[in-house]
């Protein structure tokens, strides 16, 4: 891709629309998980841009120049490379965990535990995507950021979330650049179930891309950025879903311990 820009972008540049919106597109084609280019130069496209310098800069500063260093490693890719960007590192392939090396002294919770611990979403479900219903429920669910991207979840849930990504950015700031999310409220039943409930219902579960690629369930795989990030998400208490008898590494979900907390702070 050939591009070019008029003025400097990122921290301190002058952000022309257009701009903005080349370097977004290019940052797009590296792999980069900012949205849309839309032309505005928000904390996304600073953030990939810094996370994209770590690669050649001693000392990264988020600004794009025209003709200047960034600007050619980040306008000289080919489709080709952009291709094997987007595969690695962060969503090459590993193993899967062995058992007990991940999840250490949670435990995963079932339909009935969280019935009971914070009711029944909704009176009925499918394997489509449906509204709660439950009173109590719809009124602790927010919408609200959660480091680079936003979502929707019981409030405590998603309050934790804020603090897993606040670390994420701490001790692993380049996945951090590149995560994005398929959704985190859906009610509706498990895959292939006709009577257990995703925890999606509840809104305490997040489904989670890297570099907008979803991670395959039940390949016996795991992104390489997912392990990164499981041992925070295990800190917290949150559960990841790669120690299922089905792999699902892109799931992470309230553990019962948590639920169990999360349960006593509901309005």
């Amino acid at each position: 891709m050939s591009a070019i820009i008029s003025g400097s972008v990122g921290l301190g540049g002058k952000n022309d629309a257009q701009d903005v919106i080349v370097v977004q597109q290019l940052l797009l084609l590296h792999g980069f998980h900012i949205g849309k280019a839309d032309g505005v130069c928000g904390n996304r496209t600073i953030h990939a841009l810094l996370s994209f310098q770590r690669g050649f800069l001693r000392t990264p500063d988020g600004r794009v120049d025209p003709n200047g260093r960034t600007w050619r490693h980040l306008n000289g890719i080919s489709p080709h490379d952009a291709a094997l960007h987007r595969t690695t590192p962060f969503t090459r392939l590993v193993a899967r965990p062995l058992p007990g090396s991940v999840n250490s002294g949670l435990q995963a919770v079932s339909t009935a535990f969280m019935k009971d611990k914070l009711g029944n979403p909704r009176a009925s479900y499918s394997q489509d995507c449906q509204l709660v219903t439950d009173p109590r429920l719809k009124r602790n669910i927010i919408s609200s950021p959660v480091g680079l991207i936003r979502v929707t979840g019981l409030a405590p849930a998603v309050r934790s979330l804020q603090t897993v990504f606040s670390e994420i950015a701490s001790k692993q700031p380049d996945v951090y650049s590149v995560i994005g999310t398929v959704g985190m409220l859906c009610c509706r039943y498990q895959r292939g179930s006709s009577s257990a409930v995703s925890n999606h219902s509840w809104g305490t579960a997040i489904d989670l891309t890297i570099s907008g690629i979803l991670d395959q369930r039940g390949d016996g795989k795991v992104q390489y950025g997912l392990t990164l990030i499981a041992p925070i998400f295990n800190q917290y208490g949150w559960y990841w879903g790669a120690g299922f008898h089905t792999e699902d590494g892109m799931h992470f979900e309230g553990s019962r311990a948590l639920i169990e907390v999360w349960a006593s702070q509901l309005t």
